[in-house]
C-alpha cells in the first residue's frame, strides 16, 4: 500500500484468531495492547520470551492498533539485525506477515527501511518501520540517525535483546525519543550490567512452559565422565595427579583444570565421538538434516576440532568474528542449505542466529556465567517444523560436554531459570569470573595447561531439562522400536542389534523410484539447464507478456527493492527482461550460494523457492506499475 503515517491504525491484521501464530506471540500482543491502550501506561513494556518462541514475530505484531506513527526497531548486533530485516522485508516472500497469514498479500504490508549512511531523509519519511543496529544511533557515528530526524519522528521504539539496553548509546536514544512508546524484548531476565531491565514486565513466558507447549525443543543434557583422568604438570612425569588430588592439595585452581580438559585432544575426541553418535541416531529413519553446533575456546582450537570431525568423515565448517564478510556469508549459506554436518563457532553464532536443524550442542570450552552458556544452548532450541519431524526425538535437543569442564552448576541454574531474582544475584557474582575466562580463552593462554592422560571407561550420564510430553512420547516410541528389534533377533539370533534398528527405521522412509536417478549426473544437468532457462527466458517472457510491457523498456525499474538489489533497477543498461533475470539470479545466489556448488537437492529447494519469489515479484509489479 502507499505510505500512510497512521498505517498501523488503518489496516486490520489477523492476530488473535490466527492459527498460524504461536501462543506466546498472541499473549505478548494482548499484554502490550492492555499495557499501552487499556491501562494507558507510559512505562517501558518488557516482554520475556525464550529463544525459539517467536520474538521476531512479536516485533512484527506489536505496532498494530498500538502505534500511531512510525516504528524504530533497534538491534544490538549485525547478526540479529540481518535476521530481523530478512523476517520483516516486504519483498521477501517468506516474510513474517505473509508466512503467518497476518495479511493476505503484499499490498497490505508496511514500508520497511534499513537505516545506513546511504539512506535519504525522504526514504525515512516514507517508512512505517525503520530497522538499524544500535551503533547507527551513536553520536560517534558521523551519520547517526539522531542527527537526521527530530525527537518526535517515531511513535514506538522496539528493542530486541533488551538486556543490552543500559549502555550509554541505548539510553541516549531512548532519552532523545522520550515520548515514544518503548517495548523491550529479551530471553534473558537481566541486563548487561546485571541489573533488572528497566520497565514493567508485561509478558514472562518461561522456557519450561515453551517446552511443555512444544514451542521449543525439549533438552537432554549428556555429561561425559572419564573413569581415570590424570593431569601431568610442566611436562614432568613426576607431577602426575588426578583431578581429585589437584583439588584436595590445592595444586592448581579450578580454572586450570577446566582449561586443560577443554584443550585436551583426548577429551575433545570423546565429545566428538558422542556427538557423532547422537547425530547418527537422530538422522536414522528421518530426512531431517540434523546438525551439530560446537563452541571452541579460540580460532586455533576450532580448527583442531574441525580436523577431528573431518577424521570421522563429517563436513565441518568454522565461523568466527575475524572472518571477512564474504567468507562468513558463504559458511552461513552452506549451513542453511545443508552442505555441512558440523558448525564450530568462536564468539560468533550467539544471539540472533536461528537454524532449526541445529540439534546437538557440543561444548568444548568452559563457561563461568549463565548468559553465554544459555545463549549457546539456545541455538538448538528452535523446533523442527511439524510437517518435517518424523519421530519424537527430532525435537529433543542434545547437549554434550565433559564433566570436568565444570558446567554442572550452570546446567542446574539453567533448569531453574524461572527463579529470576536468584539468578540475577548468582550472575552478578559470576560476572567477574566470566570476564577473566574470556580474557584467558585466547591462543596465548594454552601455554599454562596440563597434559591429559585418560584410562578406564567413559561413563555417560544424561538428564532431561524437564519431563515433557515429548519425552514420554519418545520413551513409548523407543519401547515399541525395541519390541520390534527383539522380535527380529528371535528370528535372526546372530544378527546385529544396530543393523536391525537401521533396517527397521529405514523401511519407514519413502523410497525414490525416479528412473532418471540411475544416471544422477545426467539428471542434475537436465534440472540445471531447465532452471537456468526459467530464470533467463521463461519467467522474464511471462512477466513481460502478463504486464503488457516492451522487452526493451524499463517499466520494471520502478520495483521497490531493498538496498541489496537496488543496483539492478538503477542500471540504465538493463531492460525489463534483464531486470527480472538479473534480480532472480541475484536472489538465488544470495539464498543458495554459487550455482557451481549446487547438488540435485539444492536445485529442488531452489525450484520451490523460485515459485514463491516469482509470486511475490508478480504482486510487487502490480503495485509498482499501478503507481505509474
Amino acid at each position: 500500500m502507499s505510505f500512510h503515517l497512521n498505517y498501523f491504525s488503518l489496516v486490520r491484521p489477523s492476530i488473535l484468531d490466527n492459527e498460524n501464530l504461536r501462543e506466546p506471540q498472541k499473549l505478548a500482543y494482548m499484554d502490550l495492547y492492555r499495557h499501552f491502550l487499556e491501562q494507558k501506561s507510559t512505562r517501558d513494556a518488557v516482554v520475556i520470551l525464550p529463544t525459539g518462541a517467536g520474538k521476531t514475530g512479536v516485533i512484527a505484531l506489536s505496532p498494530y492498533r498500538i502505534s500511531e506513527g512510525r516504528v524504530l526497531i533497534i538491534t544490538p548486533q549485525l547478526v540479529i539485525k540481518d535476521h530481523v530485516l530478512e523476517s520483516l522485508d516486504p519483498t521477501e516472500p517468506e516474510n513474517f506477515w505473509l508466512k503467518r497469514k497476518v495479511f493476505p498479500s503484499y499490498e497490505y504490508l508496511p514500508n520497511v527501511t534499513e537505516y545506513d549512511k546511504d539512506t535519504h531523509l525522504e526514504e525515512l519519511e516514507q517508512s512505517n518501520i525503520v530497522i538499524l543496529n544500535i551503533h547507527k544511533l551513536s553520536m560517534k557515528y558521523r551519520n547517526s540517525l539522531l542527527t537526521k530526524v527530530n525527537n518526535e519522528f517515531f511513535d514506538m521504539i522496539i528493542i530486541d535483546e533488551a538486556h543490552h539496553s543500559p549502555a550509554d548509546t541505548w539510553q541516549n536514544a531512548l532519552n532523545y525519543f522520550s515520548r515514544a512508546k518503548v517495548i523491550k524484548l529479551t530471553g534473558t531476565p537481566f541486563r548487561a550490567d546485571r541489573k533488572p531491565i528497566e520497565g514493567r514486565v508485561v509478558t514472562n513466558y518461561r522456557l519450561g512452559r515453551a517446552m511443555t507447549d512444544k514451542i521449543v525443543k525439549t533438552l537432554e543434557n549428556f555429561k561425559l565422565i572419564q573413569e581415570k583422568l590424570y593431569l601431568t604438570i610442566d611436562n614432568n612425569p613426576n607431577k602426575r595427579f588426578t583431578i581429585e588430588q589437584i583439588r584436595s592439595q590445592g595444586i592448581k585452581d579450578e580454572d586450570f583444570i577446566n582449561r586443560s580438559v577443554a584443550l585436551s585432544q583426548e577429551c575433545n575426541r570423546q565429545i566428538i565421538i558422542e556427538s557423532i553418535n547422537a547425530l547418527n541416531k537422530k538422522r536414522l529413519g528421518t530426512d531431517v538434516p540434523h546438525k551439530i553446533i560446537g563452541v571452541a575456546c579460540s580460532i586455533e582450537h576450532a580448527n583442531q576440532i574441525k580436523d577431528l570431525y573431518q577424521e570421522y568423515k563429517l563436513r565441518a565448517e568454522i565461523i568466527h568474528s575475524k572472518m571477512d564478510k564474504d567468507a562468513r556469508k558463504e559458511v552461513l549459506i552452506n549451513i542453511e542449505n545443508h552442505r555441512c554436518d558440523v558448525i564450530i563457532h568462536v564468539a560468533m553464532l550467539g544471539e540472533g542466529y536461528d537454524h532449526p536443524y541445529l540439534s546437538i550442542a557440543a561444548i568444548f570450552r568452559p563457561f563461568r556465567s549463565l548468559a553465554p552458556y544459555s545463549q549457546f544452548i539456545g541455538r538448538i532450541l528452535r523446533c523442527i517444523p511439524d510437517n518435517e519431524a518424523r519421530k519424537p526425538s527430532d525435537n529433543i535437543g542434545t547437549v554434550i560436554a565433559h564433566r570436568d569442564l565444570g558446567l554442572d552448576g550452570l546446567w542446574k541454574e539453567y533448569q531453574n531459570e524461572d527463579k529470576i531474582s536468584k539468578i540475577i544475584e548468582t550472575v552478578k557474582a559470576q560476572e567477574k569470573e566470566e570476564r577473566k575466562l574470556e580474557h584467558h580463552l585466547s591462543d596465548k593462554y594454552k601455554k599454562d595447561i596440563a597434559e591429559i592422560e585418560i584410562g578406564g571407561e567413559i561413563i555417560i550420564e544424561s538428564e532431561y531439562y524437564d519431563l515433557t510430553d515429548l519425552v514420554k512420547e519418545n520413551e513409548i516410541y523407543e519401547q515399541e522400536l525395541n519390541k520390534k528389534i527383539v522380535a527380529f533377533k528371535e528370528m535372526l539370533p546372530n544378527s546385529n542389534e544396530e543393523e536391525i534398528r537401521k533396517f527397521i527405521l529405514t523401511q519407514n522412509k519413502p523410497q525414490n523410484t525416479n528412473p532418471l536417478l540411475k544416471n544422477i549426473k545426467k539428471y542434475r544437468i537436465m534440472v540445471r539447464d531447465n532452471f537456468n532457462r526459467k530464470i533467463h527466458q521463461d519467467i522474464p517472457a511471462e512477466l513481460i507478456t502478463e504486464f503488457n510491457v516492451e522487452k526493451e523498456g524499463r517499466d520494471f525499474a520502478n520495483l521497490r527493492l531493498t538496498k541489496d538489489y537496488r543496483w539492478i533497477t538503477n542500471n540504465d543498461q538493463y531492460d525489463n527482461a534483464a531486470i527480472i533475470a538479473v534480480l532472480l539470479n541475484s536472489i538465488m545466489k544470495n539464498t543458495f550460494g554459487s550455482r557451481d556448488k549446487w547438488n540435485l537437492q539444492d536445485y529442488f529447494r531452489a525450484e520451490e523457492y523460485l515459485e514463491k519469489v516469482v509470486d511475490q515479484l508478480r504482486t510487487m509489479l502490480k503495485s509498482s506499475l499501478r503507481k505509474r
